[in-house]
């Protein structure tokens, strides 16, 4: 993945599906586009950051999907998200999130969803 994708470029949409979920078309720097749902977004001292699943990653036998967390940043009055370098900060973001998960999703019949950062991947 590119270090930045730029959420209002030419072909990126933001729509809710018919549950109501929000999809994300993001077009990367190689002029690629993929679809995502925003699973959740938080803002701590560190700055915001959101969940994204790929709807591409959403294995159709168990239902399991992978997720990655990305960092909103503003630049010239347009948002874009980033890549975050820092392991800690990530790791401590992938805790949150999975809290929030848990909260959001306390359904013992959904599936787990994992994270898709590498680092995090390891953990």
């Amino acid at each position: 993945m590119s270090d930045e994708i730029n959420t209002r470029g030419e072909g990126a949409a933001v729509e809710d599906d018919e549950e109501g979920d929000s999809i994300i078309s993001l077009i990367d720097d190689e002029g690629r586009t993929s679809e995502y749902e925003i699973l959740d977004a938080i803002e701590t001292e560190e700055g915001r950051f959101v969940a994204l699943m790929p709807l591409a990653s959403i294995d159709e036998e168990t239902g399991e999907a992978e997720y990655m967390i990305l960092q909103v940043d503003v630049v010239d009055d347009e948002e874009e998200l980033a890549e975050i370098e820092d392991d800690e900060l990530l790791m401590a973001l992938d805790d949150l999130f999975r809290e929030r998960f848990k909260e959001m999703y306390d359904d013992e019949d959904e599936q787990p969803v994992e994270s898709g950062n590498d680092s995090l991947a390891e953990a």
